[in-house]
């Protein structure tokens, strides 16, 4: 026979085992338990951090386009601060063109051309008898007015038509000037 410490000893084992085995599952939930809110608060705050990383990095690449931008725009205001300096210089240089023959012989060539009696002829300030001598010796019936605004050349205005031919140094300066802008900057800057 089996004695009561025997048995006591039989069954406290059993509940032991029993109790042994409750606790391992419950120490199994809690320990899923724990893993779960640990993944989750880990999803979440990794989220936020990705957030934050993409947040910071559209920032820094808005930050670069705007300096992009601004550096762009201060070479493009020094490279046009140059090429109008060279315009400028182009423009003090103008007497020297005024003064030689072959612009005297254009100028003579054109109002030979294109001067009709009864026209206006406009000129620069500095020009006019120059333009009304070759005028004389044309032996054409026009008047000569000076035009401020004229660098040189001339203006033809026939008024019975309405019609002005712009042959002046203004124009043509501007339009040479403006298609070799690409080579100064080449020269200049060393672009194309």
């Amino acid at each position: 026979m089996v004695s009561v410490e025997e048995l006591m000893g039989q069954v406290i084992d059993s509940e032991m085992e029993v109790i042994s085995k409750e606790l391992s599952k419950a120490l199994e939930e809690a320990l899923n338990l724990v893993k779960q809110k640990r993944d989750s608060v880990e999803r979440t705050y990794t989220a936020k951090m990705q957030e934050m990383v993409t947040k910071a990095k559209e920032e820094i690449e808005g930050e670069r386009a705007r300096l992009d931008i601004e550096v762009k725009r201060a070479v493009l205001g020094e490279k046009n601060y140059w090429l109008n300096k060279v315009y400028e210089g182009t423009i003090k240089s103008l007497g020297t063109v005024k003064n030689s023959q072959g612009y005297k012989q254009g100028l003579e060539s054109v109002l030979k051309r294109e001067l009709r009696d009864g026209s206006i002829v406009y000129c620069s300030e500095d020009e006019v008898d120059q333009v009304q001598k070759m005028i004389k010796g044309l032996k054409a019936k026009a008047e000569v007015r000076s035009d401020p605004k004229i660098m040189g050349g001339v203006k033809i205005q026939y008024s019975d038509v309405g019609l002005v031919r712009d042959y002046s140094l203004n124009l043509i300066l501007d339009q040479v000037f403006e298609s070799l802008k690409p080579k100064i900057a080449e020269i200049l800057f060393g672009e194309m």
